[in-house]
């Protein structure tokens, strides 16, 4: 079902940036909104009903599990069961090599990005269950990054939170396996630079990170419908930005040409090769559909 009014979305980080973004746009689409923070959501609450929208907004810290279990007990019995929830909440220091990373910072990442996506799903899947099953709205959307996708090489090195987004993958694909035949809707949305208060502050601070990075950016309001746009039609990864594609493809090429080279180990092994001097018309990664 993809008609959201009177629904109930639970953003997690949604008291600005992209989370916000993603309230806002729930509420345009007619639901009602619980922010869940760390820090004061006050003034993205009053955003969402100047806009004329129910919305509230509850303190947690997404990285512990106790605290989650507070937060979807509120929401329940205060809203009722979750239609949408929406895992945005992001954080830890991810800047630079993650050779020379802090290992508090890495942590911190891992607890928030990882694990803080799998207790949220863990503490509303009964709801969603719940949604579904009367045939109502149930969905979950990860919000990933363009770093889901691999390691982007126009962005500075961000090794902790690449490792992470990665991750938040493959909880997304896990956890689409675990409710398949439910009927709840689960993907994740990749987007590349958001224009973001915390971006659009540090283009205005340099040139040249503005040269890098305004070719690429999008608004956040551009990035949240696209996102609600491949949830409620059932993709499952949502690229917002066509400029993360090629990386991508490039990234898609390498593996399914390692995969191509273990299907045919023993003809390697007989001289077969993949230098670009063999016969083209036999090459499976070439001729793989969408991939040319």
């Amino acid at each position: 079902m993809t008609d959201l009014r009177n629904a109930l979305t639970v953003v997690t980080g949604g008291g600005m940036g992209v989370g916000l973004g993603l309230a806002l746009e729930a509420a345009r689409r007619g639901s009602r909104v619980v922010i869940a923070s760390i820090s004061d959501a006050g003034a993205a609450v009053e955003q969402l009903r100047a806009a004329g929208a129910e919305a509230d907004w509850f303190q947690v810290d997404v990285s512990i599990r106790e605290r989650v279990q507070e937060l979807a007990a509120f929401t329940r019995e205060k809203y009722g069961p979750v239609n949408v929830l929406i895992n945005n909440a992001a954080g830890g220091d991810s800047a630079g090599s993650i050779i020379d990373n802090d290992p508090e910072g890495i942590q911190r990442a891992l607890n928030i990005n990882v694990l803080g996506y799998v207790w949220t799903i863990q503490a509303f899947a009964d709801d969603l269950r719940s949604n579904a099953a009367k045939g109502a709205p149930a969905y979950i959307l990860n919000v990933g990054s363009e770093h889901s996708l691999g390691v982007p090489p126009h962005v500075m090195p961000l090794s902790a939170y690449t490792v992470t987004k990665q991750a938040g993958l493959a909880v997304t694909e896990v956890v689409r396996r675990d409710l398949a035949g439910t009927g709840i809707g689960v993907s994740l949305v990749a987007p590349g630079w958001v224009l973001t208060e915390q971006v659009s502050g540090m283009i205005s601070a340099s040139e040249e990170f503005a040269a890098v990075v305004t070719p690429y950016a999008q608004e956040t309001s551009e990035v949240a419908r696209i996102a609600f746009d491949g949830l409620l039609s059932g993709r499952e990864l949502i690229v917002t930005n066509p400029k993360s594609v090629p990386f991508a493809k490039d990234r898609a090429h390498r593996i399914l040409g390692d995969l191509s080279w273990a299907e045919h180990r023993e003809e390697a092994a007989e001289g077969w090769v993949h230098d670009g001097t063999g016969d083209i018309s036999k090459c499976p990664v070439v001729h793989t559909p969408g991939l040319s």
